[in-house]
């Protein structure tokens, strides 16, 4: 995953097949008591400005998004993968650093092996301002 328009001239930072138990979803079998189900993420930020950092300040905190990911774990049932997908963006645009974003999540398991529900969106930070 790595969108060579968002990507041209920009340092790319990236989480990659993260895997996390949640509760989710809107069927019947996916609302059940305690019933967990994997949620795998790809999710890469895009700076302008890099090249030149000296401290961990600097940096964008990659550590901050892979604890922002796995507590999806720990939350209360969610009924869709959109509004997770949606929360994702507004936490890797919080940092005034990042140009854009690239992200998806997948439900691996919901068909058994055969397919995966999945969503993704690759935006600017213009295009999720004016969505905001």
């Amino acid at each position: 995953m790595s969108n060579p328009i968002l990507a041209y001239g920009r340092q790319r930072i990236a989480i990659e097949d993260l895997t996390v138990e949640a509760r989710i979803g809107i069927a019947d079998w996916e609302r059940a008591a305690g019933k967990r189900q994997r949620l795998t993420f790809n999710v890469a930020v895009y700076r302008d400005a890099f090249g030149h950092e000296q401290t961990i300040d600097d940096c964008f905190d990659y550590v901050a998004l892979q604890t922002f990911l796995t507590g999806f774990a720990g939350r209360p049932h969610m009924d869709l993968l959109e509004t997770v997908l949606a929360e994702v963006l507004d936490f890797c645009f919080t940092d005034p650093r990042i140009a854009a974003v690239e992200a998806s999540v997948a439900k691996p398991d919901v068909f058994n092996g055969r397919g995966a529900p999945a969503l993704s969106t690759a935006l600017m930070r213009a295009d999720w301002e004016e969505r905001r």
